[in-house]
């Protein structure tokens, strides 16, 4: 009996050193985080002299590699590829594999000297979210520590979006969360939670982060000039946005409309996004778009004007639908247009007044620049110029094409042109408004003279006219002379 209970007592003192023994061993464990997939660095405790000292790295009993004063090299072909050393000898992981989560030792001999170092890799996990439409109500994130090296070292936790902007996250025990309102397009890219602590190297865990939304519009309007072809309008998703990622969202269709600028309480519909293997843009049933159909390119749904023209000017909508929502972009197309008054039978010695118009009065920073044919010139005029210039008195020289640069700041925005014909006046209609001219002076001077001459006539005419009387005593049939 008292041999079984002093058996008893060696078997439980025994149980006790072990797990104290173990239990100081996981003390001498550098504690290190690392994330699957991410990288990591085990750092090599500076020891001896650096160009005598043989270091060598194990993961549990296997030799991983070896470094002496001419060379190093990995020795496991499981490893390969995945190992290398920095400068100073540490060991660089990279990436990291679900089973490489274990002990590390790096044992170091110079002569007969040697130590020894110890490191457990704990995890650390950040679950990747799924795609969230721009405008959604939160953006949730989680990291998780291993609780046994949480427990230990009692990490600090930062959150940094994706422009290294700091957020405030909470925690209960070894995970922490992260709560983001008004999810934006701004919020799409890489979050990274920072572990750090006293004893340890940091880790920058991350996780990428895809909101669905497309790119902004331009933030002012767009020029072009009547006449252009094959103007494109921008609407696109960023690069890193696929059709699948956006048939994980639920993407159910889409279209295009246009607002024109004469007509602002109306808007006419120009395509329909078809969602077939290839989406393409058609146009609406029964109607004909003055856009081209097109199939998609990746994440571009541009459209393009085959031929514009002043009845383009306007507003066009970009429009993506989802089962919760729709997205859409707007973008202003400004038409840059030269007008000549008269417009045609411009002679030489004319007044030829050319006009260069957006449809509306044009922003304070906007200029114009007129470029006059070569060998022509400009009335004495000084920059910016006149949206509105008169040439008096024009010559042939002043036929050719006329130029309107619409300008901001230094930026040509885009041009417009005009071809003027000057010609002289034809010679037939010249010497027919001589004779005309001659004719009516003629006229002027002859009828005086002809109204003067008959009132001499009838000045006469009046003077030599007999007089006659009445007698007393009348004769019969009338009268007769004295």
């Amino acid at each position: 009996m008292k041999d079984g209970v002093r058996k008893e007592w060696v078997s439980y003192w025994g149980y006790c050193f072990c797990w104290l023994h173990l239990t100081q061993l996981q003390k001498n464990h550098a504690v290190v985080f690392a994330q699957i997939g991410n990288s990591v660095t085990l750092p090599r405790t500076q020891w001896g002299t650096k160009d005598k000292i043989h270091v060598n790295w194990y993961f549990t009993n296997d030799l991983l590699i070896t470094r002496n004063p001419t060379s190093s090299s990995p020795k496991i072909e499981k490893w390969q590829g995945r190992l290398s050393l920095t400068s100073d000898w540490s060991l660089i992981i990279s990436p990291v594999l679900e089973s490489d989560f274990g002990i590390f030792r790096c044992e170091q001999h110079e002569l007969v000297s040697s130590t020894t170092n110890r490191y457990k890799l704990y995890r650390v996990t950040m679950p990747t979210p799924p795609p969230l439409l721009a405008q959604s109500v939160s953006l949730d994130l989680s990291c998780e520590i291993e609780r046994e090296g949480f427990e230990r070292v009692h990490p600090t936790v930062r959150w940094l979006g994706p422009h290294k902007e700091l957020h405030s996250g909470t925690f209960s025990g070894n995970k922490h969360t992260l709560s983001v309102k008004g999810v934006s397009s701004s919020h799409s890219g890489k979050w990274t939670c920072e572990v750090t602590c006293k004893t340890c190297s940091t880790l920058n865990a991350m996780t990428d982060v895809i909101i669905v939304d497309l790119n902004p519009s331009p933030p002012d309007p767009i020029y072009t000039y009547d006449t252009s072809s094959n103007f494109p309008i921008p609407c696109s998703f960023p690069s890193s946005i696929t059709w699948s990622t956006l048939n994980a969202t639920g993407v159910t269709g889409g279209n295009w409309s246009f607002t024109s600028l004469n007509s602002p309480a109306s808007s006419t519909p120009l395509l329909e996004l078809h969602l077939n293997s290839s989406p393409v843009w058609k146009a609406p049933s029964g109607t004909v778009s003055l856009f081209k159909e097109t199939a998609l390119k990746n994440q571009v749904l541009d459209v393009k004007i085959p031929k514009v023209s002043i009845n383009d000017r306007g507003t066009y909508t970009c429009s993506v639908k989802f089962k919760s929502r729709t997205l859409t972009r707007k973008v202003v197309v400004e038409v840059l247009d030269v007008i000549a008054s008269p417009e045609k039978d411009i002679y030489e010695g004319n007044t030829v007044n050319l006009s260069c118009t957006l449809g509306h009065p044009m922003a304070s920073d906007l200029e114009v620049n007129w470029i006059p044919p070569q060998g022509s010139s400009l009335p004495n005029l000084s920059p910016p110029h006149p949206v509105e210039l008169s040439i008096p008195g024009v010559k042939v020289k002043h036929s050719g094409r006329w130029t309107c640069q619409l300008k901001k700041n230094t930026t040509v925005l885009t041009s417009a042109t005009i071809s003027l014909k000057i010609e002289r006046a034809p010679v037939l209609w010249l010497v027919l408004s001589i004779v005309g001219g001659i004719l009516g002076i003629i006229v002027l001077a002859v009828i005086p003279v002809i109204i003067i001459r008959r009132r001499r006539q009838v000045m006469r005419y009046r003077r030599r006219k007999k007089k006659y009387c009445c007698c007393k005593n009348p004769q019969p049939k009338g009268f007769y002379k004295n």
